[in-house]
């Protein structure tokens, strides 16, 4: 009989878990949101929500694995920083898990997660070697090697999206200038909609927007509407992601890069002069890189999971 584990996909709205199987088959499932209370309440809630989709699986989950958005130790099993938790610092997820369900429980940064689940069961199989990056909200990644996840020495590897592109660029997050993150992710379109919106280059954008606050979409939107101004926007931060990438791929030369997030709705408008950019920095056979957008979609956080738990469970 196959092995299952039990995912859990962990953010700062929803809160999914799931048995999976060996062939990246869910078998049951539960989605809840994430409750507004202290993050010990939100802990004992993930817990809960863990040990109910146990009590309904055959066979029994022989591990359990938690991806979460974040600065991880998975060694520690602890969440050091969740950005879209609040007061989720230094806190271990891993041992009341493992002491309710009487299994080795393990958690994972999401990115990372995703990346070995695209591997193992989505746009990366058959690769040996991925980068896989996640276009959202912000800029994640993880890197898969010789098919393992790699983690690096302090669990921190993947974290494309702070890698500098222009050092007197916009400020991130993170305190740097420039990164990635802070040029071509979802709140960098915003922002770049909300300066045409201030400067009164878009009646289009204006239109769409009407009187709250712009976000990446409507910059779509109104490039999809003819809209000149707000196009170039999105092929100019296509551009740059393309240069990040393409740097990465002479550094990495993987297999294959894989793509998910919530920018991809934005098609080819951004996905073409990426890949444009990507290849034109490939060095020598790099420029064979394969470029595969994820099949896993809204799974993709369970599968990668469940991806993590069985590597684990196979030392």
């Amino acid at each position: 009989m196959s092995r299952t584990v039990l995912a859990a996909d962990f953010g700062g709205t929803h809160l999914r878990a799931a048995v999976v199987d060996e062939a990246g088959g869910i078998l049951q499932r539960s989605d809840h949101a994430t409750p507004a209370s202290t993050p010990q309440n939100v802990a004992a809630t993930v817990v809960d929500l863990l040990a109910e989709v146990a009590r309904a699986a055959s066979p029994q989950p022989s591990a359990v694995c938690i991806a979460t958005a974040g600065l991880i130790n998975a060694d520690q099993g602890k969440v050091i920083l969740a950005p879209n938790i609040p007061g989720f610092r230094n806190l271990v997820l891993t041992t009341p898990v493992a002491e309710r369900l009487g299994i080795p429980a393990f958690i994972e940064n999401d990115a990372s997660a995703a990346a070995l689940g695209e591997f193992r069961f989505g746009a990366g199989r058959g690769t040996r070697h991925l980068l896989h990056a996640t276009l959202g909200t912000g800029i994640g990644g993880g890197i898969v090697i010789d098919g393992r996840l790699y983690r690096g020495a302090s669990g921190l590897a993947g974290e494309i999206g702070h890698i500098i592109l222009n050092p007197a660029g916009p400020k991130c997050n993170c305190g740097s200038r420039g990164c990635l993150e802070a040029m071509v992710s979802g709140v960098a379109f915003a922002q770049r909609a909300k300066k045409i919106l201030e400067q009164r280059k878009s009646p289009v954008l204006h239109e769409i927007v009407g009187y709250g606050e712009p976000t990446a979409a409507h910059l779509h939107a109104a490039a999809a509407k003819g809209d000149a101004l707000c196009e170039a926007e999105i092929r100019h931060g296509g551009h740059l992601l393309g240069l990040g990438l393409g740097s990465l791929v002479n550094v990495l030369n993987p297999d294959a890069v894989t793509l998910s997030g919530g920018l991809l709705a934005m098609g080819d408008m951004l996905i073409g002069p990426m890949r444009e950019a990507m290849y034109s920095l490939a060095y020598g056979p790099a420029a064979g890189t394969l470029l595969r957008t994820s099949t896993l979609g809204e799974d993709a956080g369970l599968l990668g999971a469940a991806a993590v738990a069985f590597e684990r469970l196979d030392g």
